[in-house]
């Protein structure tokens, strides 16, 4: 009886393998949403916006989205600055006399919608000092940087910090919550297997909004600091673009003006 019973369990894992097939489940291939990253800084000659949409779960690619009507308007002045479309996706504007404190919106207008966000150029604090510790790190095996700077003691602060080197680049939001008014210091802990002598470190600082810090935290918990949060977003994270004729269909990305400091050091 034992053997019967294991000849017919064979023959059913048979069947079993032989109706396997590869299931393709849909995710969200029908709601295809505008994508606008918008993030601009100010000490650049040129300020650009990327326009695409977001597309099914299996593409890598996201469509561009040209044809749109793009402009940014100084809410102190009234000055209206009009973006060009280059193709691509891209729109571009150059000489925008942007000033800090003032206040800045920005309008998308595509296929009859019209979206609107605002952004406030935050002043930055400048990069005073780089220090250099050459057996950093729990084992004292890494490279230890510090870059200094001074926080602003009479307001809440929060920062974006971009770290290029020749191997990669990173990103990381903090506030000043514990060091409020103090000199403080942006820690980078490197490999040396990853760094060397004559290496060039590009760092750079951003003073952000609380909004935009919790937008960009969230970003960089699910897609880890290692990855560009200034790409295309993940769809369950709304930005500050708001859509004033369809509030359903909302855009995602986000606007934000700001001044970037930044640093150049030679590894020793």
């Amino acid at each position: 009886m034992k053997k019967v019973f294991q000849i017919i369990l064979f023959f059913f894992s048979l069947t079993l393998i032989s109706c396997e097939e590869e299931i393709i489940l849909d995710f969200d291939k029908t709601v295809p949403r505008l994508v606008i990253e918008a993030n601009i800084f100010a000490e650049e000659e040129v300020a650009s916006i990327q326009l695409s949409k977001t597309t099914d779960f299996y593409s890598n690619a996201f469509p561009k989205v040209d044809g749109a009507e793009i402009q940014i308007k100084n809410l102190e002045t009234n000055e209206i600055y009009t973006f060009i479309n280059i193709g691509s996706g891209n729109y571009f504007i150059s000489n925008i006399d942007f000033q800090i404190g003032y206040n800045y919106e920005l309008t998308v207008i595509y296929n009859n919608e019209t979206y609107i966000a605002t952004s406030t150029l935050l002043p930055t604090p400048e990069i005073l000092s780089v220090e250099q510790v050459n057996d950093g790190g729990i084992m004292g095996d890494s490279y230890e940087f510090r870059f200094y700077y001074q926080d602003n003691p009479d307001e809440e602060n929060f920062y974006l910090s971009v770290m290029n080197t020749p191997k990669e680049v990173s990103y990381g939001t903090w506030n000043d919550q514990f060091d409020n008014g103090n000199l403080t210091n942006d820690l980078f802990l490197f490999s040396k297997d990853n760094l060397k002598t004559g290496d060039t470190l590009q760092y750079y600082i951003t003073s952000i909004s609380k909004d935009y810090y919790n937008y960009l935290s969230k970003l960089l918990s699910i897609s880890g600091s290692s990855s560009n949060p200034f790409a295309s977003p993940m769809g369950t994270i709304k930005g500050n673009i708001v859509n004033q004729t369809n509030k359903d269909n909302h855009a995602l990305g986000y606007f934000h003006i700001a001044k970037r400091n930044y640093y150049t050091y030679i590894v020793k």
